[in-house]
């Protein structure tokens, strides 16, 4: 066997992760900076998210794709309490999805919230 496919395996085999900063909430949903999670041949997706506020609280749902284009909800929209922590775990026919990203968005308009989130895929 090539050391070029040796080190292919080794890539595909090896989890990925994402573990963006701490991202302020707005009145409309938007996207985590940094936390979109490339799950190509992983088949186990998970998400872990904390509302890091002390006071406010957060609503957060989970996207996924094949194209990283269009996009369809595979968690609802949750709403996280200040403080809280919630995660979510795709289900196997989830994981045929490829990318995988949180959006956030304020419960109460004008009281932000800060989420931190953390991901992770593997085999």
């Amino acid at each position: 066997m090539s050391l070029a496919r040796v080190t292919e395996i080794f890539e595909t085999l090896a989890p990925k992760s994402v573990a963006p900063a701490d991202f302020t909430s707005a009145d409309a949903y938007a996207d985590v900076t940094g936390g979109l999670l490339d799950a190509q041949g992983k088949t186990r997706v998970v998400f872990t998210i904390t509302d890091t506020h002390a006071a406010n609280g957060i609503t957060w749902k989970v996207l996924a794709s094949i194209d990283n284009v269009t996009y369809v909800e595979v968690l609802a929209e949750a709403t996280l309490a200040a403080l809280a922590t919630a995660s979510y775990v795709a289900s196997a026919t989830e994981t045929s999805y490829r990318y995988f990203k949180i959006q956030v968005k304020s419960t109460v308009g004008g009281a932000h919230g800060k989420a931190q989130v953390r991901g992770y895929a593997k085999m």
